[in-house]
């Protein structure tokens, strides 16, 4: 959670006193600012801590965004999507038919090894499965994790909440400047 200190709150309020709504709109820009840092920050975060594909982690992440205005001055950012195939992340053999044990890696620096688990193409693409039981059918796809579960990993939630707190301290001022400028109307 990103937090104002009531200090640079009463500070903006004093220096924009004069100017109507000038305090709402200068924290509700900088907080905002604050936000689509963490939106983008997210995916840079993610891929220091896990394995996974650029594209896979953008076309599974749901990112949801709610500004903070001038009469609300709270935002959030959201992070939800379904779990990743585990075939998107650090997997080895990445061919299927090729006669070696799968390895897979979720977080860098980690990997397990599956004893029974083969890559395959299937009608929805190439994935790494595993069967249920000794037959031929059925098959289950193994999965990594969900673009929220991995944005949730504690180290990566501290660095966005610092650097998100860093961009709206220093966006504070830069908006204070500007309306006092005459601009951000």
């Amino acid at each position: 959670m990103i937090e104002v200190s009531a200090e640079a709150i009463e500070r903006v309020e004093r220096i924009l006193a004069g100017v109507p709504k000038g305090a709402e709109r200068a924290l509700s820009n900088a907080i905002n600012r604050g936000l689509s840092r963490v939106k983008t920050g997210a995916k840079k975060r993610v891929k220091e801590v896990y394995t996974v594909q650029s594209s896979a982690f953008t076309a599974a992440a749901n990112v949801q965004v709610s500004k903070a205005s001038t009469g609300n001055l709270a935002g959030v950012v959201t992070f939800a999507g379904c779990k990743i195939p585990l075939y998107k992340f650090q997997v080895t053999p990445k061919a299927p038919g090729v006669g070696r044990r799968v390895k897979a890696a979720v977080m860098k620096g980690g990997g397990t090894q599956f004893e029974e688990a083969f890559i395959a193409n299937m009608r929805h693409g190439t994935g790494v499965f595993e069967r249920e039981t000794s037959q031929r059918f059925p098959v289950d796809e193994l999965m990594g994790l969900s673009a929220a579960q991995m944005v949730g990993n504690e180290r990566i939630v501290q660095e966005l909440q610092e650097e998100a707190q860093e961009v709206i301290n220093e966006r504070l001022e830069h908006e204070i400047e500007r309306i006092l400028n005459g601009y951000g109307g």
